[in-house]
């Protein structure tokens, strides 16, 4: 992979900072001050309307015809509680203020360093901002932000890489975990407040929902196994066209990833993909320009496994999902999935607290990139690797 170009402004430690990247002054509303709040060194923003702003210049020409640009901001996350703290970066895109396309940053007060990253499609760094900078970020008047870091990068700081499934070890979707199926698997974890879309507004903890989710490839299907804890396990009557109205998983997948900052999704190739887990599990699709959503019906017993757990008290699922089913749903007969390429990849982890009636009361992510439903840029770029090399014959002795 080639190198990645960062550019940085650390006020934490300064000898990172990169040369010629200045925290400007001479914005306007843009004062700030200095503190030390969590073991770090960071700078603060005013948090009302006639001091609001942090404004940063980069070197000259930093990121000029890059195929892509991401911030990543590192705050401390406090306030939020009685009523919405909430930030936004803007940046300079030839002369013109561009809002970051994802929403706001929703602080929830965890008392914790977090991080939020951004795509920011179109940039081209000027220094056209206000009084001279090429980003800065809106702590919106409504409290306070400290900031620690600030990186530039023309790599997507949360590259993932789904492994090819080894074919000494094939999954079998059945729901049951067999010894090797999973083994290398790419996972994550979703079990934090700050993962919710929701702002943990009807979530109350890890035993009331978190799962851990896994991921492979080949040629044929995306295998996802979900171990997930939940204390209404199962809770989703909706049809497949709403099947995101309750437990189950919302899979986004962008299958041409050649323009990874692209804000509407294209024909073809950019598929929101509905997975409802209830009684009956059923499943749909939201595809291309037109956002045209399908019903796909109940799941297949080929496509899926699943069964309750009582230790913890939840669910265990094995899913396919197949490339052609998706590309079919588009009329799509020439885009091929091939090892080394590059998609990309999002989800939610959804659960519902209400039955019958079932509704996403809390939607869990991976990463604090917010609009994916509408904002394929806010997606991670994912590495299909390749086949694993099989273990080499052993070397006869003497």
């Amino acid at each position: 992979m080639a190198h990645a170009t960062d550019v940085v402004v650390d006020f934490n430690e300064t000898k990172n900072s990169t040369a010629n990247t200045q925290l400007l002054s001479s914005g306007p509303n843009g004062a700030v001050t200095t503190v030390n709040i969590g073991g770090r060194n960071a700078v603060q923003t005013g948090g009302t309307a006639d001091n609001e702003f942090l404004y940063v210049a980069l070197p000259k020409g930093s990121f000029k015809g890059a195929a892509g640009v991401w911030a990543v901001v590192e705050y401390y996350d406090q306030g939020g509680v009685d009523s919405p703290d909430t930030f936004q970066l803007h940046y300079d895109s030839a002369g013109t203020d561009s809002t970051a396309s994802e929403a706001a940053v929703q602080k929830h007060n965890t008392k914790a360093w977090l991080t939020h990253v951004y795509s920011l499609p179109g940039v081209d760094f000027e220094e056209m901002g206000p009084g001279g900078a090429d980003l800065w970020i809106d702590d919106s008047a409504d409290g306070a932000e400290v900031i620690d870091k600030i990186t530039i990068t023309d790599q997507d700081p949360t590259l993932t890489h789904f492994p090819h499934v080894d074919p000494a070890h094939p999954i079998k979707v059945d729901g049951v975990i067999s010894a090797g199926e999973w083994d290398g698997a790419y996972s994550v974890t979703l079990n934090k407040v700050g993962q919710d879309a929701y702002g943990g507004a009807n979530w109350t903890g890890p035993d009331d929902y978190s799962g851990t989710y896994y991921y492979k490839w080949d040629e044929s299907s995306l295998y996802i196994r979900g171990d997930v804890t939940d204390s209404t396990p199962r809770y989703n009557d909706a049809t497949g066209d709403l099947a995101w109205k309750g437990d189950g998983v919302q899979i986004y997948l962008g299958l041409d990833w050649s323009d990874p900052t692209h804000s509407a999704y294209v024909d073809g190739t950019d598929f929101n993909i509905y997975v409802g887990l209830g009684d009956t599990p059923m499943w749909g699709l939201e595809s291309g320009s037109a956002h045209t959503v399908v019903d796909w019906g109940a799941i297949p017993v080929d496509n899926l496994g699943i069964h309750n757990t009582t230790t913890p008290v939840g669910y265990q699922f094995e899913l396919a999902i197949p490339w052609q089913k998706l590309l079919a749903a588009e009329n799509n007969t020439t885009t091929k999935i091939t090892a080394g390429q590059k998609i990309g990849w999002f989800m939610f982890g959804n659960a519902s607290k209400t039955l019958p009636g079932s509704t996403q009361e809390v939607a869990m992510a991976p990463f604090s990139r917010t609009h994916p439903s509408s904002t394929p840029s806010s997606w991670s770029t994912t590495v299909l690797e390749p086949v694993p090399a099989a273990n080499p014959a052993p070397t006869a002795g003497p």
